[in-house]
């Protein structure tokens, strides 16, 4: 296909680099800061951009056919944002980095397309560069972005946060890799709640006491109450059959 990619962020880079090796022609037309003419004979318009921006930029979009298929990449962004006939959305559901390449293949793509005629486009262009492709609808896209978010970007910054206690400490963060690897495989076995385990759940309030003790970042302290919290607030609320010994 004739492939227009609005954007110069991680996620355009990343889709540029799949569209290519999938044998697609692509054309780069800037982003926020200015757009080149889009080609007459593009068949596909892909926006992937920043989300406060995706209004305006899609506003300024100027196509020489009105049958162009006009689509954004973003999770958390309506359909219906796109001011086109033929729009759509191409949601991929990964964390994109730079020098980074994820294997394309395995991230799960979510479409939708306000005109049934165009799906078939969307998902022929998708599944060129991913094996997982499913139609989701706006709405339940926005519920996927916001548990997306919860559990890689919240999941990350608690990462982090153990990156500079350990750091002040003077430990390597290299220490929570094998523990980090375990939790993420549980998960691939049993229900989050069944995996969990730690003081929280133990009911373990000596501990928790003596951990905020020792917190002397005020930030890290709240995560730390919070979470425990939420786990006590949690670990209540399932049947005491479905619990087992907590490490």
């Amino acid at each position: 296909m004739k492939i227009a990619l609005v954007g110069r962020g991680r996620v355009a880079s990343h889709l540029k680099e799949s569209f290519l090796q999938a044998g697609h022609c692509v054309q780069m037309c800037g982003g926020r800061d200015g757009l080149e003419p889009i080609a007459d004979d593009v068949q596909v318009v892909v926006i992937s951009i920043n989300d406060d921006a995706l209004q305006d930029i899609s506003d300024s979009i100027v196509l020489a056919n009105p049958d162009t298929l006009v689509v954004h990449t973003a999770g958390g962004v309506p359909m219906d944002i796109l001011p086109y006939s033929h729009r759509g959305v191409l949601y991929p559901m990964q964390t994109f980095s730079i020098n980074r390449q994820p294997n394309m293949h395995d991230v799960p793509f979510f479409v939708e397309t306000a005109m049934k005629e165009d799906m078939a486009v969307l998902q022929q262009l998708a599944h060129s560069i991913s094996d997982q492709v499913m139609v989701m609808d706006s709405k339940r896209r926005k519920i996927l972005h916001l548990a997306a978010v919860l559990c890689c970007n919240f999941t990350n910054h608690l990462f982090d946060l153990t990156a500079g206690l350990l750091e002040r400490n003077g430990i390597q963060f290299s220490m929570m890799l094998p523990l980090i690897d375990e939790t993420v495989a549980k998960v691939h076995q049993m229900h989050p709640r069944e995996a969990q385990t730690g003081p929280a759940v133990r009911g373990d309030d000596k501990v928790i006491a003596a951990h905020l003790a020792m917190i002397d970042d005020p930030y890290l302290r709240v995560v730390y109450e919070t979470l425990s919290k939420s786990i006590v607030h949690y670990d209540k609320l399932r049947p005491e059959e479905d619990k087992t010994d907590n490490i």
